[in-house]
Order: C-alpha cells, then sequence, then structure tokens
C-alpha cells in the first residue's frame, strides 16, 4: 500500500517488510536502544529529497524504566531541518521554513502531552471559570520550559466564531507552545487574578514565557500582546508572527535532561548497510550511511570527554545559574522599592507643605513616632518572631541557616520580615472579627493602611499533581503544636515566594493558617523550594 498526500507518496508495505527505501527519494532509517535500567528509547529518520536538498525528520521516544511511574513520562522530540546538497540551486541558498509536522498534531490528538503542568493540544483548550486556577498554577509554575499562549474572547465577534479564528492564527504552535482559550466570564476573572499589568483582553492573544513573576509589574514588558485589530487584518501574518518567538525558543533551548544524550545521528548506529533488490547499495542510502560513519566516528571520539565533563558542567551551570537569578531577583526588587521610596517621600513632602500652610509648621519636621529596623539575617528574624503574638514558627531553623550562604540572604530576610509583619496583622483582624476571607484575599484587597504583600507570592495551595503524590505531600506535612493537630503534623501546602524571582531559587514559606481555631498561623516551613519533581 502507497500513502499519498500532497506532499508525500510513503509505500507502507515496503516499511512493513523491513525495507528503508520507501519511495522515490524518501528513506527512514530506524532504531531501537535499550538501556541498563529499563528505558527504552526508539528512534526514527526520515530523508526525503526535495530540490537542491532534502528534510530530515527525526522522531525519538523515549520511555522511562517504571512506565506506570506518574512521574516518570514518556518523552517525544520532533526534529525536523532542511540540509541543502552541494548541487543545490546556487541561486536560492536559503533553506524552506518547515511547517509543523503533521505526526505532531496527531500525537498531540492521542496522547496526554505536556509541559511539566501545563497542556499540550493541537487547538487552544477552552478555559471556563473553574479552570482559572489550573491556568495559574501553569503560568507560575517554575519548571515550565515553553511559551503559554492565551486569547481572550472578542468584544464584538461571537465567541464560537473568534474561537475559530483563534485556532487559525495558532496553527503553527501545537507542540512549541501551550494554547489556551478563556470564555467571556474565565476573562474576567483571570484578569483580575493577574492584575491589569499581565491581562489580556478584547480578543487579544498573550504569549507568557516561562519564569513568569505576576509580582513584578516589570516583568510584563517580556510576556507580548497580539492585539485583535492586528488578528483581524491579516490572520496569516498574524500567525506567522505569533509562532516566531516559540520556534526561536524551541531551537535555540538546550534538551530536557532525558533526551540531552541523545543524538539525531544516533538514529544510524544500529541500522545495518541496505541493499536493493539486485543486490547493489541503494544511491540515497550510500550518502546517508556515508554521512552517518562520519558523524559516528566523531560522536565516538568526543563521547568518554563529554561524559567526564558533563558532571562538572552541570555544577557548574548551576551556580552560574544560580547567580544570574540571583542578581535579576535583586534588580527587580531594588527597581521595586526605589519607587516606593520615591512614593512615600512625595507623600511626606506633600504632607508638610499642609502642615506648613495649616500653620503647623513645628510638626512638619518632628521625628516618627515609630521606627522600624528591617532584620539582615533570616536567623533574626525568627528571633523578632517572639514580638508577634499570631504568628510561630514551628520548622527546621538549620534550613534557615543554610540560606544565609547565599549572596540575596539579607535582601530575601527583609522580605520574610515583611510577610510576616503581614500575617501578623492579617491574623489580628481575622481574630477580632474585622476581616473574613483568607491571606491572599488580605493580599489582593488590603485595608486602608495595612501591610501586604504582592499577591502574586502567595499560593493558597499546591497543585494536584504535587496534592496527589503521596512522596511530595508528604514533604509538605510540616510540623505543628498538639493543639493544632493530635499528630504534630498538618499539610501546609500554602506558601509564599520570598525573593523576586520565579525561580526554583527562590526560597519558599509554607504556613498553616489556624487563626480561627488556636488563633495563630504556624510557619512549619522556610528554605528551599521543595520537590517538584517533573512530570515531562
Amino acid at each position: 500500500m502507497v500513502v499519498k498526500s500532497r506532499h508525500k507518496s510513503i509505500d507502507i508495505a515496503a516499511y512493513d517488510a523491513g525495507e528503508t527505501r520507501l519511495g522515490d527519494g524518501i528513506v527512514l532509517l530506524h532504531n531501537a536502544q535499550a538501556e541498563e535500567g529499563g528505558a527504552q528509547t526508539r528512534q526514527w529518520q526520515l530523508r526525503e529529497n526535495r530540490g537542491g536538498g532534502y528534510w530530515l525528520s527525526s522522531l525519538v521516544v523515549h520511555a522511562p524504566a517504571k512506565a506506570k511511574d506518574p512521574q516518570q513520562r514518556t518523552w517525544f522530540w520532533i526534529d525536523v531541518e532542511y540540509v541543502r546538497t552541494a548541487d543545490g540551486d546556487a541561486e536560492d541558498r536559503s533553506a524552506p521554513k518547515a511547517a509543523i509536522p503533521r505526526i505532531a498534531r496527531q500525537l498531540l490528538g492521542v496522547v496526554d502531552a505536556r509541559d511539566h503542568w501545563a497542556e499540550l493540544a493541537a487547538k487552544p483548550i477552552l478555559i471556563r471559570p473553574d479552570r482559572i486556577d489550573d491556568l495559574l498554577e501553569v503560568l507560575t509554575d517554575d519548571e515550565r520550559r515553553l511559551p503559554t499562549v492565551v486569547a481572550s474572547p472578542h468584544n464584538r465577534v461571537p465567541f464560537d466564531d473568534w474561537r475559530k479564528t483563534i485556532e487559525g492564527v495558532t496553527r503553527f504552535l501545537p507542540g512549541l507552545a501551550s494554547l489556551y482559550i478563556l470564555d467571556p466570564p474565565a476573562a474576567h476573572e483571570f484578569n483580575r487574578e493577574v492584575g491589569a499589568a499581565f491581562g489580556v483582553w478584547g480578543g487579544a492573544v498573550r504569549t507568557y514565557l516561562p519564569g513568569l513573576d505576576l509580582a513584578l509589574d516589570e516583568d510584563a514588558a517580556r510576556h507580548r500582546v497580539l492585539s485583535s485589530t492586528r488578528i483581524e487584518a491579516d490572520v496569516d501574518r498574524s500567525a506567522r508572527l505569533l509562532a516566531g518567538l516559540p520556534r526561536r525558543l524551541a531551537s535555540g533551548g538546550r534538551l530536557p535532561k532525558p533526551l540531552s544524550r541523545l543524538s539525531r545521528a544516533a538514529v544510524a548506529s544500529a541500522v545495518s548497510r541496505s541493499e536493493s533488490s539486485d543486490g547493489t547499495a541503494s544511491p540515497d542510502l550510500d550518502l546517508l550511511l556515508e554521512e552517518r560513519t562520519k558523524i559516528l566516528q566523531e560522536n565516538n571520539e568526543l563521547r568518554e570527554l563529554l561524559e567526564l565533563a558533563d558532571h562538572e558542567e552541570r555544577r557548574l551551570r548551576a551556580e552560574i545559574d544560580d547567580l544570574q537569578n540571583g542578581l535579576l531577583e535583586t534588580a527587580a526588587e531594588l527597581e521595586v522599592e526605589n519607587q516606593k521610596n520615591v512614593d512615600l517621600f512625595n507623600l511626606v513632602r506633600t504632607l508638610r507643605k499642609r502642615l506648613e500652610d495649616a500653620g503647623r509648621a513645628e510638626e512638619a519636621y518632628l521625628p516618627a513616632e515609630e521606627t522600624t529596623r528591617l532584620p539582615t539575617q533570616l536567623p533574626e528574624v525568627l528571633e523578632r518572631l517572639e514580638e508577634l503574638d499570631r504568628v510561630e514558627f514551628t520548622g527546621d531553623v538549620d534550613l534557615v541557616w543554610k540560606l544565609e550562604e547565599k549572596a540575596q540572604s539579607s535582601t530575601w530576610a527583609q522580605t520574610t520580615w515583611r510577610v510576616v509583619v503581614a500575617l501578623q496583622e492579617y491574623a489580628d483582624s481575622v481574630a477580632r472579627g474585622k476581616f473574613h476571607g483568607d491571606f491572599r484575599r488580605w493580599c489582593l484587597e488590603p485595608p486602608s493602611g495595612a501591610s501586604a504583600i504582592p499577591v502574586g507570592k502567595v499560593k493558597p495551595d499546591e497543585s494536584d499533581t504535587v496534592r496527589k503524590n503521596a512522596k511530595m505531600r508528604r514533604k509538605r506535612e510540616l510540623p505543628v503544636p498538639r493543639d493544632v493537630d493530635n499528630s504534630g503534623r498538618v499539610y501546609m501546602g500554602a506558601h509564599i515566594r520570598i525573593g523576586g524571582g520565579a525561580g526554583m531559587s527562590a526560597p519558599r514559606l509554607h504556613y498553616y493558617d489556624d487563626v480561627r481555631g488556636t488563633g495563630k498561623i504556624y510557619i512549619g516551613y522556610l528554605g528551599p523550594h521543595l520537590e517538584v519533581k517533573s512530570t515531562n
């Protein structure tokens, strides 16, 4: 049987018979490898002669040893490139652009594909109000690798019609980004949650890059918006424009760890030389095998050096990433604090002017009745908790001391103090019956003059992935007094990100709100990000 399409004719019967040549100028190589631990890797490499070169398409499927373990999921890697040969058209040496392979759409239609917590689908996934929290969890996920594209409903175009338009404008993105579209009620709720700087409305489409920090308005500029006006003017051009950045990120990004040791050339390593029916080698296969031999020879010479350098490279890269993240976090926090200082200075100057105009100039320059000294060390924060009667630390002090080894520790200490002060004022207000929401609501709509922190830092609970995983959930079952729970431990999914960045390097503070019980908030953990095992 020969399968024909607008682009190619592939002889399926030849493939079933184990042949490598499946049509005029079409060669398919297949390889299967098993690792010592039980992991399986299958690789297919399709070569199609076209014009003055050939398309080289690779599909790698890497399955873990423990297939039933929900935390060890299968990886799919599709790679397409055009290789121009020496006898190609000299007048046009530019390679044609690759489209999204049809197999990518087909796989996304039958496989539960994910970028950590983000769903990967062939078309944008509909988000209703009951799924807003899931979408926010995806956007702020520290381990998300791909962009997340969120489309909003149009103000004038019927939603079903606009949804079809969005499917057209995102048609080049399956496998390169996670795709979502908000229905009208969900759009209102979404924009209220993320704030004006990070919202999307009026039919616009926004691309949220990894590392999103909703707590910093300055971060909003990284996440580009494609307006409905531009989309309506030219859907095709908008589709190409929208796909530009995800394509560049995909082609220039590093492979995830399970795939980092696999090479596109490795598919040929176990494929023997195939011969045609008359006993002579296929000319197409000759060229491919010659290229394979050269590449494998180079790979063998470099393999040992790469393995020796791999561990040291990972260690150094981790240190560099931590330093870079720390610098970015510190710079972002300084920008915010500098603006706050300017705003406060302007407010003080205005108030003094008003006092002078009212004939009370002597009061305008009196020193403050209260002064606040911010701590410069995290252990000092724990000591000063004695000043507060509604916040208690029950966690591991040694983990807090380990954070002192980082260059950002003094900034983290001051941020943590602001957090506990806000928790104290919230708890006191709840205990007095003056506030009836949770801490996130307090930070979203703080009472006048109250201490609060950016709401983007507050997570009321962990994701379903963490809550339903016994191992990760146990790590969040943290100590509390026996009068809170007889076991002496409770699950603390609620947490606050300390630091300005959104990465794993920013410490977390996990807490249990028992104000309506014992009248206190218990901090059961202050330390590095707790384990969130990637689900690939």
